[in-house]
């Protein structure tokens, strides 16, 4: 029980929580401080807004905040028509909830609109005050999205260029082992690889948020820095092994296999220790190794497959030839991602030169 308590204490969640019990407890005691009636709205709000990271954290502000003003102005207009009559105050709730959970369809980030109106336009049936509701509301909202960006920025502050390496490291990883589920295949074994391809979809899309996340937390970063160029450079690495795995619909033949010797067993494993050296430069630890030994190994192949074109009277048939083509093509695809992915960490901790713009 102790040792799958320990795996579930993930420190990342950990951190998120100590952050959002600070941030409530601070909103709770400022609101009290500034007399507000419904303190516990600011406590909400800086719950809700706190996110992993600190980007994240300023776009649900930014959302919370804009959805809360427009659900204000909405519902102060809506109480000043409706008066004090319920049926004004009926027919006006339902064209001001029409217009604003449209807005909130074509717009999510905007759905809290709906709701801060509804509360603004029937919280007080008399409408003797509706623009001091409405500024209640805000600045309960408004001091708890403070509350939590301060929270996110000062308290165990995660980046979300931090999570993005995670993220790609992990990426990395399961493309390591794809490449094995595909020598696999290559060698007769029935594997099927629809599960490592969706998980490594979705990490993809994950890291394609954290992107977002992390130009927010640093809108004026130098080119170099841009953390996309990376996740692009798995991306493709990605696609070079589905390249891959359709050379791998069927395995190779007896014959193949023999014309090829060793050479795709190097070059699987190079490939394998390069994407497992980059993963450690990823999650922070410096690269341990360099790409010689992939270089080298996919020129063996190329080789190998190269001396095929005069070994036609050895039982290799079309498909042969074209299977081994498709094979060494990807491969080659696959150095030149990796070595790509290299340069780009390279110029995220400052060891390369800005690349130059084409």
């Amino acid at each position: 029980m102790i040792e799958q308590l320990r795996l579930r204490l993930d420190p990342i969640h950990l951190r998120q929580a100590v952050r959002g019990a600070i941030a409530a407890i601070a909103a709770y005691v400022l609101a009290e401080a500034c007399g507000l009636p419904k303190g516990y709205w600011s406590v909400l709000t800086a719950v809700i807004v706190m996110q992993a990271t600190l980007g994240a954290t300023l776009s649900a502000t930014v959302d919370r905040l804009l959805g809360t003003m427009l659900g204000a102005a909405f519902g102060v207009v809506g109480a000043l028509l409706a008066g004090s009559s319920q049926l004004r105050t009926g027919v006006v709730l339902l064209f001001v909830m029409l217009l604003t959970v449209y807005i909130a369809a074509r717009r999510p980030s905007l759905r809290l609109g709906s709701v801060t109106a509804a509360i603004v336009l029937l919280s007080d049936p008399s409408h003797a005050d509706p623009l001091g509701a409405a500024f209640q509301r805000v600045a309960e909202i408004g001091l708890g999205a403070v509350v939590g960006v301060l929270a996110a920025l000062l308290i165990l502050p995660a980046r979300a260029r931090d999570h993005l390496r995670g993220t790609s490291a992990e990426a990395l990883g399961l493309c390591g082992a794809l490449l094995t589920l595909i020598a696999a295949r290559l060698a007769g074994a029935d594997e099927n690889p629809a599960t490592l391809n969706e998980r490594i979809r979705k990490l993809l899309r994950k890291g394609d948020a954290q992107i977002d996340e992390a130009r927010r937390e640093w809108p004026g970063a130098p080119d170099h820095l841009d953390p996309a160029p990376m996740l692009r450079s798995i991306r493709r690495l990605w696609h070079s092994e589905i390249i891959l795995l359709r050379a791998a619909q069927s395995p190779l033949s007896t014959q193949l296999k023999a014309a090829l010797g060793t050479t795709l067993d190097d070059v699987v494993a190079a490939a394998r220790a390069r994407m497992a050296d980059l993963a450690v430069a990823l999650d922070g630890k410096k690269m341990t190794g360099d790409a010689a030994a992939l270089d080298t190994a996919v020129a063996m192949l190329q080789a190998s497959v190269e001396a095929l074109r005069g070994e036609s009277g050895q039982g290799l048939d079309g498909h042969d030839f074209g299977q081994a083509f498709a094979i060494v093509f990807a491969f080659a695809q696959i150095r030149d991602n990796l070595s790509d992915l290299a340069e780009r960490l390279l110029e995220q901790t400052g060891e390369a030169a800005p690349r130059r713009a084409d």
